[in-house]
């Protein structure tokens, strides 16, 4: 009853339209039902001959208050379960997922292919446009990840029963697995403005074979000129100074190592757990003070303004990059001196600050209290500085690590925005030697 759903192309198609089917046949029933015995009771008991008859006393059933209590009850726990159960395993992403990236606005949609070449280089292939045609392989399974760059839109491929709300700012996704070669439109179904009801594209669903074909020809494609989003946010990875404080080694830093965290959990401060994926590494660049994970400190400072969409994608491209696959290669111990372990963290501290393997501190921080480019070193941890249009600040342990990563994040009144960060040079046990030194500068 009531079949108007187009064709069934992937492989949850059914299911969906297996419950869709089914609540739409008991609605159509219950209400033939209800409103019919309506109709019924309202004929057989009309007013007859212009003359009033008495109503007649009708005592209540129990039988029929359980009924109609207990089969309703049975049929929604019924459609909720299998319900639920259907989404669950549409939200589920299966590891062999090809995972393609889509970009909304108005009023056309862009996809982003990343591949690597005969050579094994990654390459990227991006595509976009008003009725754009786009291209996965039959009886793989597809996740896509999404985002708008201007207003909500929503995605929606009515012969994969899938769609989603792509919003700004917000990393969403569906996954479906295409069972039939062939061309299936895409439709935005939320009102974004003028030209929505324009903004289409063309799902092509090809073989494995002339899908690897697709995406490697490059003749086609619009002048989208880069490097692959992955090697993209490698260069950011060092620019930004994200390697001052993520390793790629799984060794401690400041910050976590970014080797295997896509996809993994963490623990935060306030005891709770966090999936690592899009939504959490974005709001992480651009609000790091929002979620803190257990055993950091809360030192990364905001990117929000200082990275567009483009470049906060290729970042987490590059992250999820560093899934294990790639040699391991890591960096040598910052000071190799021999017999360094043997040092105190204070004496430790004190060779770094006079300069080994990093410009010496002591070029513009004093030992002795006299006034250099930088404030003295004498008598700095704990002290309150007070700072250019910010009030007084304590120098602790957080202060300090901030201070030399980001030195131009507060600055001391009465000195300039001189100090050029350290990048790279430090890990965490090094920032304690440093402080332990400090502390001792009385």
């Amino acid at each position: 009853m009531f079949r108007f759903l187009p064709e069934q192309a992937s492989a949850h198609a059914a299911d969906v339209d297996w419950i869709n089917n089914l609540i739409t046949d008991l609605s159509v029933f219950f209400t033939v039902a209800i409103v019919g015995s309506m109709i019924y009771f309202a004929i057989r008991y009309r007013r007859k001959g212009g003359v009033d008859h008495d109503t007649p006393r009708i005592e209540g059933s129990h039988t029929l208050e359980a009924i109609w209590t207990i089969v309703p009850t049975v049929v929604c726990i019924f459609i909720g379960y299998y319900g639920v159960a259907i989404y669950k395993e549409m939200r589920t992403v299966p590891a062999n997922a090809l995972n393609i990236t889509i970009w909304g606005q108005k009023w056309q949609w862009d996809f982003e292919y990343e591949y690597k070449d005969a050579e094994g280089k990654p390459q990227v292939k991006k595509i976009g446009g008003k009725n754009v045609e786009w291209v996965v392989p039959v009886n793989r399974p597809i996740k896509l990840v999404m985002q708008s760059r201007d207003v909500i839109h929503s995605f929606f491929i009515p012969a994969m029963r899938v769609k989603r709300d792509v919003i700004p700012g917000q990393w969403n996704y569906i996954s479906f697995t295409p069972i039939k070669t062939g061309k299936f439109p895409v439709f935005c179904t939320e009102y974004c403005g003028r030209e929505h009801s324009n903004m289409m594209a063309n799902l092509s669903v090809v073989s494995e074979a002339e899908y690897y074909r697709w995406v490697q020809d490059r003749s086609a494609e619009m002048a989208m000129a880069g490097l692959a989003p992955s090697e993209r946010g490698k260069q950011l990875y060092t620019a930004k100074g994200c390697n001052a404080c993520h390793s790629l080694d799984g060794s401690r830093v400041l910050g976590p190592s970014f080797l295997k965290v896509y996809g993994a959990k963490h623990k935060l401060t306030d005891g709770s757990e966090v999936d690592v994926d899009d939504n959490y590494i974005q709001e992480s660049i651009l609000h790091p003070m929002a979620k803190i994970v257990a055993g950091y400190s809360p030192v990364m400072p905001s990117f929000d303004g200082q990275l567009n969409p483009d470049e906060l994608a290729a970042l987490i491209a590059f992250i999820k990059a560093q899934d294990g696959s790639a040699p391991i290669v890591a960096a040598p111990p910052p000071a190799a001196d021999e017999g360094w372990d043997k040092l105190t963290p204070a004496e430790r501290g004190e060779k770094w600050v006079k300069g080994k393997a990093i410009p010496a501190c002591t070029s513009c921080h004093s030992l002795d209290g006299s006034k250099l480019v930088g404030p003295t070193f004498k008598g700095l941890y704990l002290r309150e500085e007070e700072m250019e249009g910010a009030g007084k600040v304590k120098a602790d342990d957080a202060y300090i690590i901030e201070s030399i990563l980001h030195p131009g994040a507060k600055i001391v009144k009465g000195y300039q925005n001189m100090m050029p960060p350290v990048y790279g040079a430090l890990k965490e046990q090094d920032f304690k030697d440093i402080i332990e030194y400090l502390k001792t500068v009385k």
